[in-house]
């Protein structure tokens, strides 16, 4: 960082130290030690005051939500999942997805939802499924362009890997399952004001409780609204967020849910991408520039884009017996996406650019049924743990109808000037582009030879319906069928209790890419490809310390933008390697989270120009920490600090370009005490202490700052 600050960044460091000197005042007025973790996390249900006993407790989940193999745990769970507790999310004051595996060695960022589209991910180098990929209570949601809101959800949930038995159709890279905080029996009440800067603020409200007691009506309710100028140099934002969830026990056997999720979110001052040249995808002459802060405006003040999200879900859970149970889910997910954000497009390598701006409205629709039988039976000596299971799902895309681009001006990402806004209003028109279904039956049976020895099998069959229209017209301009049957198997030996060694093996269709807005090609879609993922992995879960070791291989179908800028599918992608993470409490006062991974992807049986080039997105080496010191001398005050190192990345298929590697580093504290008889909790921290200038890339093509420095800050009030 230049000794010298310019105007623009003594401003913002002035407002950085003015937010931390009220969060720090205000850790003066108080001082009993209290707890503010999510009642969720009590031992006993809806008692907010017994609740674990270190940060560990809270961060360490030892259940996920596994689609077709139900609810499970992760010791004794053949494949690599890894969970994030509402409690390190609020700990760590995460915005975004990004925030929220900030630690896991696994998740590299893609983009940020303030400066960008979304903030991305891509799990072992590959990246998660905007329209299959993510899921809220194990159902599909559509997630194209936008980041979810975090305050409704007690855990999110990552598998690693194809989850074509678990969920269906999906791309390789992993699925995101986002879990909803549920009902308590006791009332609950969390007040929290946030602020991150430039200048965005944040309340937001989380109520709970039950009428009538155990089995009566239970409520969860989070409201959530976000506010101004971000961090982007005439950047700003705002959002409003709710969540309802209800449970109600018709039976004593017989229990109803039902989960909702409403987002309006605004982001103004963000861009689509930085592209290398005019064909994009390939090489151009154009090269990589130096990186650029990360608050520096690139786009204009008026770009940017609106999504929505209106997702309810609702079942049913019978309890046969001690040891069969069956459930009958529904989903109804839309999520909306209006566009005024721009591509820019650089046309030299002194910085020259043209700001492309893009005009259009999209709407994404999807339903789900879902019915799931699970029992336990033995015969002999042998214990068997089945799930029988039927899946019907829908998907329809509405791309616009009179999508529209237009050159806002010329200018050089070194000095970007201010274009005239042309108002030009965002048409609403648009026509059914895609339409997919899947039916399925699937069935697995865990089979327990002893302490020591189990076996997993599992079967899906899908029958897959993709038809694609062209705009104006009702009839079908292309349709794909096909009715893969998609296995799973593993084995798992277990020496003692706490340790798991597995072997696992697991096939997935995944729909076919569709080519992005840039493409001459744009919106065609293509067939569905086959993805395989072989593991071999080692599990532990003693009381102070968990790990995850997993080597793996996947080989993947290839889409990329070619040097024509064409969106093809042709070749095989292999991404190979070996990811650890590890979760421990060291000592009495420290806390641990953490890993490396190393990854050697490329591509195979390609095209010339493409074939053994490395895999775009991809880095070779990632390593991620966060770690947390409980200060014995002063009880409620814990510090922490978090890293995390990604190695260098290849942009296009080709390796024409690639991105340099990067590290960051964040500090930060909370103080937990009390205010009269309530618990109160202070937080602030520095995101990228060292203002660290990196690019992400994404899509095979496309380029987005990273995040600068960053200063975040919030008080929890708990009633």
């Amino acid at each position: 960082m230049s000794p010298a600050l310019s105007g623009g960044a003594a401003r913002r460091l002035g407002i950085h130290r003015r937010a931390v000197v009220l969060i720090l005042a205000a850790l003066m007025a108080t001082a009993t030690h209290a707890d503010d973790a999510d009642p969720q996390d009590a031992k006993v249900l809806g008692q907010v005051n017994v609740t674990a006993g270190s940060s560990l407790d809270l961060y360490r989940a030892n259940e996920a939500n596994t689609g077709a193999l139900g609810q499970r745990s992760l010791l004794d769970t053949p494949f690599s999942i890894d969970a994030v507790t509402s409690d390190l999310l609020q700990n760590r004051q995460a915005l975004d997805i990004n925030d929220a595996f900030a630690a896991n060695p696994g998740v590299t960022p893609l983009g940020t939802g303030y400066a960008g589209e979304a903030s991305g991910i891509a799990v072992r180098g590959l990246q998660v499924d905007s329209l299959n990929g993510f899921k809220m209570d194990g159902l599909s949601i559509p997630n194209w362009g936008s980041d979810m809101p975090l305050e409704p959800f007690s855990q999110i949930e990552l598998l690693k890997g194809p989850g074509g038995f678990m969920y269906g159709f999906g791309q390789p890279g992993g699925i995101l399952n986002f879990v909803s905080k549920q009902p308590t029996l006791q009332p609950y009440t969390s007040f929290t004001l946030g602020y991150v800067s430039d200048g965005v603020f944040k309340e937001a409200v989380d109520l709970g409780g039950t009428f009538g007691g155990q089995g009566g009506w239970g409520y969860r309710i989070n409201l959530a609204h976000e506010d101004g100028d971000t961090f982007v140099d005439g950047g700003h934002i705002k959002r409003n967020a709710a969540s309802l969830a209800l449970t109600k026990d018709i039976a004593a056997n017989l229990h109803w849910h039902f989960n909702s999720i409403y987002q309006d979110r605004d982001v103004r001052g963000a861009y689509y991408g930085i592209i290398l040249g005019q064909d994009y995808g390939m090489a151009t002459g154009v090269h990589v520039p130096a990186p650029l802060d990360g608050d520096q405006r690139v786009s204009q003040p008026f770009t940017g884009y609106q999504t929505s999200f209106r997702v309810a879900n609702t079942g049913v859970k019978w309890d046969i017996s001690p040891d069969w149970n069956f459930g009958v889910d529904y989903s109804y997910a839309k999520q909306t996406r209006e566009n005024h954000d721009s591509a820019i497009i650089l046309t030299d390598n002194q910085g020259s650019y043209t700001d492309l701006n893009y005009l259009g409205y999209s709407v994404y629709n999807y339903q789900q049924w879902q019915g799931m039988l699970s029992g336990k039976f033995e015969t002999g000596s042998i214990k068997h743990d089945v799930v029988f299971g039927a899946s019907w799902q829908s998907l329809d895309a509405h791309y616009p109808l009179d999508f529209a681009d237009q050159v806002l001006g010329q200018g050089n990402i070194y000095n970007v000037p201010a274009f005239a806004n042309p108002n030009v209003p965002v048409s609403h028109s648009n026509y059914l582009a895609e339409s997919t279904t899947q039916r399925a039956l699937f069935a697995s049976d865990t089979v327990t030879f002893s302490s020591q020895w189990s076996a997993l099998l599992g079967l899906r069959y899908m029958d897959y319906d993709d038809k694609t229209f062209n705009a104006g017209s009702p009839l079908v301009a292309a349709r794909y069928e096909k009715s893969p049957l998609t296995p799973t198997a593993a084995l798992i030996y277990k020496p003692i209790a706490q340790v798991s060694l597995y072997a696992s093996y697991v096939q997935s269709l995944e729909q076919g890419g569709s080519a992005p807005q840039t493409a001459v090609n744009a919106y065609q879609t293509f067939a569905p490809t086959i993805s395989k993922q072989f593991e071999v992995g080692a599990k532990t879960g003693f009381d102070t310390w968990s790990t995850n070791l997993a080597l793996f291989r996947v080989d993947r179908g290839l889409q990329y933008l070619n040097s024509d800028n064409v969106f093809v599918q042709n070749g095989q992608t292999r991404y190979q390697g070996v990811d650890l993470s590890a979760q421990m409490s060291l000592a009495r006062d420290w806390t641990l989270i953490g890993g490396v991974m190393y990854l050697d992807a490329s591509n195979v049986r390609a095209a010339a120009d493409v074939d053994g080039k490395r895999a775009y997105s991809a880095p070779r080496v990632q390593g991620n920490f966060y770690v947390e010191y409980a200060v014995p001398q002063l009880p409620g005050l814990v510090l922490n600090a978090g890293g995390r190192y990604v190695g260098n990345e290849a942009i296009e298929a080709d390796n024409s370009n690639f991105i340099g590697a990067y590290h960051t580093f964040d500090i930060g504290a909370r103080y937990s005490t009390s205010l009269g008889s309530h618990a109160i909790t202070y937080r602030a921290g520095i995101d990228n202490i060292t203002n660290e200038k990196y690019w992400l890339t994404n899509w095979g093509f496309m380029l987005n700052q990273g995040t600068p420095r960053t200063v975040r800050a919030s008080v929890t009030l708990t009633l």
